[in-house]
């Protein structure tokens, strides 16, 4: 909006704390969406066709944001400091880790029964459609060039209520064919679920810097309902101009952003 050069965001839960588990764990396990699997190793399976629920972690994050010309300006002054103070490397260094692009947040009030492909399909392609827009970076562009930091919480393999079939969905309307070139991550399968902690968008930042990307967690078998097609991570380099991110809440928020290299 322009009313701040710069802006910090924190964000911290512990949803698998002993004091939240008995609360949150038997909330989710009464919906059905929480994993009853004890082996980690078939639990935390992102698309995978024997998935069987999410897994509450915990964890916290930070971010600045920064308008272009505050960076460049404290960039500068951290550079003469350093200078002054002997050290050489430092002007080499970029003013941002990366740009953030274009963000989205709606509100469907439905995710608390279940999540609405075709409310998240419209959003997805309402935001798609406005990066286009604003900065004449096509869809094709986003997939060729670019990764996707999935939602997915290796709910329960179902074809048409699962947290990934939805988003697959939504992607299928929006890529089109080029859906096949995205690239597609997963965080969770790391992390477990933290609720009101997004690793994606830290991730993201870290991946269009260093061009390494992680992989999808545990072995894969393919889940028929999501498609054979999917470009599912396997982890390593892979540079990318790009990184967009999907999250769905109880609400139901949804929130999407894109991130682009520095």
């Amino acid at each position: 909006m322009g009313r701040a050069e710069r802006v910090i965001v924190i964000a911290g839960d512990n949803a698998s704390s002993d004091n939240l588990m008995p609360w949150l764990g038997n909330g989710f396990r009464a919906l059905g969406a929480a994993t009853p699997c004890a082996d980690i190793k078939l639990a935390a399976i992102p698309f995978d066709a024997r998935r069987t629920g999410m897994i509450l972690g915990s964890g916290g994050i930070g971010m600045v944001f920064e308008s272009e010309e505050g960076a460049r300006r404290r960039n500068a002054w951290a550079a003469k400091n350093a200078e002054d103070a002997g050290i050489d490397d430092y002007t080499a260094r970029a003013p941002f880790r990366a740009r953030l692009l274009g963000t989205l947040y709606s509100n469907s009030a439905y995710h608390g029964a279940a999540m609405d492909r075709q409310h998240i399909a419209g959003e997805m392609e309402r935001f798609v459609k406005s990066i286009e827009d604003e900065h004449g970076i096509s869809r094709e562009e986003i997939a060729q060039h670019g990764v996707y930091f999935s939602h997915e919480t290796s709910t329960h393999a179902s074809p048409t209520s699962s947290c990934a079939s939805n988003e697959v969905y939504g992607l299928r309307e929006v890529f089109g064919e080029h859906l096949k070139d995205l690239l597609i991550l997963n965080t969770k399968g790391f992390t477990g679920h933290p609720m009101g902690v997004s690793f994606e968008d830290v991730v993201a930042c870290e991946v269009l810097v260093s061009g390494m990307v992680p992989p999808i967690a545990n072995d894969s078998v393919l889940d028929p309902h999501l498609g054979s097609d999917l470009k599912l991570s396997r982890g390593g380099q892979y540079p990318c101009k790009y990184a967009m991110r999907f999250a769905a809440g109880f609400g139901s928020q949804i929130a999407l952003a894109l991130y682009g290299v520095a």
